[in-house]
C-alpha cells in the first residue's frame, strides 16, 4: 500500500510499525517514537533537517503519548512534519493537541518549515481537540478512516498548496491488509 503511494513522507502512528514499516516500505526512518509507536518515514533523497521525539505529558492511568517530528526537504517544499496518536479520554486528548501545536510550530518555525501534522485524533471532526487543530490550520478531505468514522487527518499549516486530500482509493483487501485505519492521503505543492 505504501509503496503504491509513492509518497515522500509517511507518518505512522501504530506501536512497532516506525522499524517495521521502513524495512517492509524501503523507506528512512526519519525519527521514532518507540514507546508511542509513532514515526515518520521519508522516501530515500529527501533531506531530514532535524528529528526529534517528544514524550507529551503524562495522564495518571493513560497510555503515555508521543510525538515524532521531522523537518523535511522535498522538491523546493520544507516540511515540520508530525506523527501523533491521541488518546481515548477527551481531556487527554485536547491537552496533548495543544502541546502538540506548540512543539510543532517551534520546530516549523526554527526551520522555516510549514507544520503538517498527521494522527490517528480518536475523534470526530467537531470534537475538542479536533476543533483546536483545524482552528489553526487546513484541514480537509471525507471518508471514514476507522470502523465507519472519520477519526484520522491531516492537518496543514500556510504556505502549502493542498492539491488532493482525502482517504487513499485502493482495494479493500489491499486496505484491510495494510491497517485497520485507512490512509489518509496529501499532495501537497509549494505555493
Amino acid at each position: 500500500m505504501v509503496r503504491a503511494l509513492a509518497a515522500d513522507v509517511v507518518c505512522v502512528q501504530e506501536r512497532g510499525l516506525g522499524r517495521a514499516a521502513a524495512r517492509l516500505t524501503g523507506l528512512d526512518l526519519a525519527c521514532h517514537a518507540r514507546l508511542s509507536g509513532v514515526a515518520v518515514l521519508v522516501r530515500p533523497g529527501v533531506r531530514v533537517l532535524h528529528a526529534e521525539h517528544r514524550r507529551l505529558r503524562w495522564f495518571p492511568g493513560l497510555e503515555r503519548r508521543s510525538i515524532a517530528v521531522a523537518v523535511v526537504e522535498a522538491e523546493g517544499l520544507r516540511l515540520a512534519a508530525a506523527s501523533f496518536h491521541l488518546d481515548l479520554h477527551a481531556g487527554a486528548r485536547l491537552a496533548h493537541a495543544v502541546e502538540i501545536v506548540r512543539r510543532v510550530e517551534s520546530a516549523a518555525a526554527r526551520f522555516d518549515a510549514v507544520p503538517v501534522l498527521a494522527g490517528d485524533l480518536n475523534e470526530l471532526p467537531g470534537a475538542a481537540a479536533w476543533k483546536h487543530l483545524a482552528s489553526r490550520y487546513a484541514e480537509g478531505g471525507d471518508g471514514a478512516t476507522f470502523a465507519g468514522k472519520r477519526i484520522d487527518a491531516i492537518f496543514t499549516g500556510p504556505g502549502v498548496a493542498v492539491v488532493a486530500r482525502g482517504v487513499a482509493a485502493a482495494g479493500e483487501a489491499d486496505l484491510d491488509a495494510a491497517s485497520d485505519h485507512r490512509p489518509v492521503v496529501a499532495d501537497l505543492r509549494p505555493l
